[in-house]
C-alpha cells in the first residue's frame, strides 16, 4: 500500500517522544495529499491517522485532511471536529521539541542537538502554526454568525504576524544565496499597526518562544531542498491569507481592517502559483485553491478581468498540467465540470458531474457536492424532475441547512406541478431551519411560510426557481432558449401585484444576460418606480438598483450616475434577503471602480 513508502514495517508507528520508527514525513505527507486527490480518500485517511503524532507535519496533514472534509459539506460535526482537530496540531506546533518525534531527514542527517530545533524544523512549525490559525478563522467564518468575527478576526492577525515573520527570514535566507523571492507589499497599513488589544475568549495568545527564536546565522543546516519546499509551503498560506482578506465581506473585512490589515489579490495568486510546483504537501491544495478561485470565486464576484474566456482558460491550463499526475481525479472532474458550466455546456458538464459521482464512491463530502451541482445545473435547464431527485437525495443524506435543500425540494416538486406535495415539504422547511442568524435560512424560511395554508401554484414555483438562480448569479451560464422560456414564465406573473418587483426584477437580468442591455435598463428602472411594500420582494429593490448602476458603469457617458445608483444601493436599503451577498459585490465593484 501507498502508506508503507520509506516505512520500515517491523514497527509501529510512533507515539509522542522518541521510537525506533522513522519515516520521511515531507514525502509522506506529499503522498498522503496526493492519494486523497486521486480518489484513494480511505488510503489517504489512515496515513494521516496512523502517523498524526509522529511529526508537525503529518498532524498538519491529518488535520488538514478533517478541515478539507468539514468545508466540501459544511455540516456542524463537521466544522466542529475540524476545529478539534486543528487545536490540536496548533497545541502540538508550539509545543517544546520534546514533544514530537523529528523527521527522519533531520534526525538521521542533520545531527541537530538533542532538544533544540533545526531551522527547518522552527520554520516547519511556524508555517503550520499560522495554517491552524487561518484554518480555524476560515471555519469561524464559515458559519456566518456575526458573533464569531471578533474571534475570526483576532486569528487572522495571529496567523498573519506568523506568515509574515516567517516569509521575510525565508526571504533573507534566499537573498544571502543570491536568490530572490517575490516581494511581499506587505499587509499592514502604512498608517498604523494593528491595535494592541487581547486576544477574544476562546482564543489561545501564547505561543512557544523558541519557534520564534532568530535561526542560525549561516544557516548551514538547511537544504536548498528543504528551503525550497518550505518556500512553497509558506507561500501557499501567506497567499490563500492574502486572497481571503481581499474577498471578505464587508462586515468582517471592517473588523479585520481596525486590526491593521489588508488583502493583495494579486500577490496571493502569484503566492498560490508558486507554491502549486513546489514538493511541499500544500503544492496540490494550491492547485485545488487556483480551479476553486477561478471558477467559483471570479464568475460568482464579477472580480476585474473576469470574462468566462479568461476563467476558462486559467482552469484549463492548470487541470491539463495536473492531468498526468491525477488522472482519475473525482476533484478533478468535478472541476472540469465547473469549466464545461461556465462554457454554457451544460449536458456535458452534468455528464462530468456524474463520473465524478462514480469516482468518488469512498468518499461522501465530494458526492455531496457533485450531487449539488447535478442538481443545480438541471436547475438551470428547467429540468425539474432530475433536479428534484438530487435536492431530495440531499434533503436526506446531508446534514448542512436541511432546511435549504427541502425549499429545494419543495420548489422543483411544485414546478412539476405538484403543488400539494409541495406544500407538504414547505412546511417542514422551517421545522429544519437550526440557524436563526443565517441570511440563507432565513431566506427559505420566510418562503416557505407563504405556503403554511396555502399551496403554491406551478407559476410561483417556477419563478421562485428562476429567482434562486438569478439570486446565485446563475442565470449568465443559462442557454438563450432557456432564458428566453424563463422570461415567457415571468410573463405568466404579470398580473400578480405581490410579485411586480421581482418579476420586473427576473425580466431585467434576462434581458441583459440576452444582450438586450437597454431593455434590461428600462425593466431594472420599473423595479424603481414601484412603490416599496411589505407584500413585494424587499430585496428586489436594491438589487435592481445595483444592476442599473453597473450597466450604467459600461459607458463612460453615464458611469458617474451608474456610481451613484451603487451607492444607493449600498447605503439606502437595509434588512432584506442576502444583504450581506449583495454587499460583497458593491464592494467588488467599488474597487474596482477605484472609489
Amino acid at each position: 500500500m501507498a502508506a508503507n513508502n520509506g516505512i520500515d514495517p517491523r514497527f509501529p508507528a510512533g507515539q509522542y517522544g522518541e521510537t525506533t520508527v522513522q519515516i520521511d514525513d515531507v514525502k509522506l505527507s506529499l503522498e498522503g495529499i496526493n492519494l486523497m486527490l486521486n480518489n484513494g480518500f480511505r488510503e489517504s485517511q489512515e496515513i494521516f491517522d496512523k502517523f498524526k503524532t509522529y511529526s508537525p507535519l503529518m498532524s498538519s496533514g491529518w488535520s488538514f485532511v478533517t478541515f478539507m472534509n468539514a468545508l466540501m459539506t459544511y455540516e456542524d460535526d463537521k466544522l466542529d471536529a475540524a476545529m478539534e482537530a486543528l487545536k490540536e496540531t496548533e497545541k502540538l506546533c508550539s509545543s517544546k521539541s520534546g514533544g514530537f518525534m523529528k523527521s527522519f531527514k533531520t534526525k538521521v542527517f542533520k545531527g541537530s542537538a538533542p532538544g533544540k530545533l533545526s531551522s527547518e524544523d522552527r520554520l516547519q512549525r511556524r508555517i503550520l502554526l499560522a495554517d491552524c490559525q487561518l484554518y480555524m478563522a476560515m471555519l469561524i467564518f464559515s458559519r456566518h454568525e456575526m458573533t464569531g468575527i471578533l474571534r475570526g478576526g483576532w486569528l487572522v492577525r495571529k496567523g498573519y504576524k506568523i506568515y509574515e515573520k516567517t516569509y521575510e527570514e525565508i526571504s533573507s535566507i534566499y537573498k544571502s544565496r543570491g536568490q530572490e523571492m517575490l516581494a511581499n507589499p506587505g499587509m499592514v497599513e502604512k498608517n498604523g499597526e494593528a491595535t494592541p488589544m487581547d486576544p477574544p475568549e476562546g482564543v489561545d495568545g501564547d505561543i512557544d518562544e523558541e519557534i520564534f527564536e532568530a535561526t542560525s546565522g549561516d544557516f548551514n543546516d538547511l537544504s536548498d531542498d528543504a528551503l525550497s519546499r518550505l518556500r512553497g509551503g509558506v507561500s501557499f498560506g501567506y497567499g490563500l491569507l492574502q486572497l481571503v482578506i481581499s474577498l471578505m465581506p464587508p462586515s468582517v473585512l471592517k473588523v479585520v481592517n481596525l486590526l491593521g490589515f489588508c488583502g493583495d489579490r494579486q500577490f496571493g495568486l502569484a503566492c498560490i502559483k508558486q507554491a502549486s510546483y513546489s514538493r511541499d504537501m500544500k503544492a496540490p491544495l494550491a492547485v485545488l485553491t487556483l480551479l476553486w478561485y477561478h471558477t467559483v470565486v471570479r464568475p460568482f464576484f464579477g472580480l476585474q478581468s473576469s470574462t468566462k474566456e479568461d476563467c476558462v482558460k486559467e482552469a484549463l491550463k492548470i487541470l491539463e498540467e495536473n492531468k498526468p499526475k491525477y488522472p482519475k481525479s473525482a476533484l478533478m472532474s468535478f472541476y472540469r465540470g465547473r469549466v464545461l458550466k461556465l462554457q454554457g455546456k451544460l449536458d456535458e458538464a452534468l455528464e462530468r458531474y456524474n463520473i465524478a459521482l462514480e469516482e468518488c464512491a469512498q468518499q461522501r463530502e465530494i458526492q455531496l457536492i457533485c450531487l449539488y451541482e447535478i442538481g443545480w445545473g438541471n436547475l438551470m435547464k428547467m429540468n425539474w424532475e432530475e433536479s428534484l431527485l438530487a435536492f431530495a437525495r440531499l434533503k436526506e443524506e446531508s446534514k448542512w441547512s436541511q432546511s435549504y435543500y427541502a425549499f429545494l425540494t419543495a420548489m422543483t416538486q411544485g414546478a412539476l406541478g405538484q403543488v400539494e406535495t409541495a406544500q407538504e415539504i414547505f412546511r417542514e422547511v422551517p421545522t429544519l431551519s437550526k440557524r436563526r442568524n443565517n441570511q440563507l435560512e432565513q431566506y427559505v424560511t420566510r418562503k416557505a411560510l407563504k405556503f403554511k395554508k396555502t399551496p403554491p401554484t406551478q407559476t410561483e414555483s417556477t419563478l421562485m426557481a428562476i429567482e434562486v438562480l438569478y439570486l446565485w448569479k446563475a442565470l449568465p451560464e443559462c442557454s438563450e432558449d432557456i432564458l428566453i422560456s424563463m422570461l415567457k414564465e415571468c410573463e405568466k406573473a404579470d398580473n400578480e401585484k405581490n410579485k411586480k418587483a421581482i418579476v420586473t426584477l427576473l425580466k431585467g437580468a434576462i434581458h441583459k444576460d440576452l444582450g438586450n442591455k437597454n431593455v434590461a435598463k428600462q425593466f431594472f428602472e420599473g423595479v424603481l418606480n414601484i412603490q416599496p411594500s411589505k407584500n413585494q420582494e424587499m430585496h428586489a429593490f436594491p438589487y435592481a438598483c445595483f444592476e442599473l448602476g453597473s450597466l450604467m458603469l459600461e459607458d463612460e457617458v453615464t458611469a458617474a450616475v451608474g456610481k451613484s445608483f451603487i451607492l444607493k444601493a449600498k447605503e439606502s436599503y437595509k434588512d432584506y434577503d442576502f444583504e450581506q451577498r449583495l454587499h460583497v459585490r458593491i464592494h467588488t465593484t467599488l474597487q474596482q471602480i477605484r472609489i
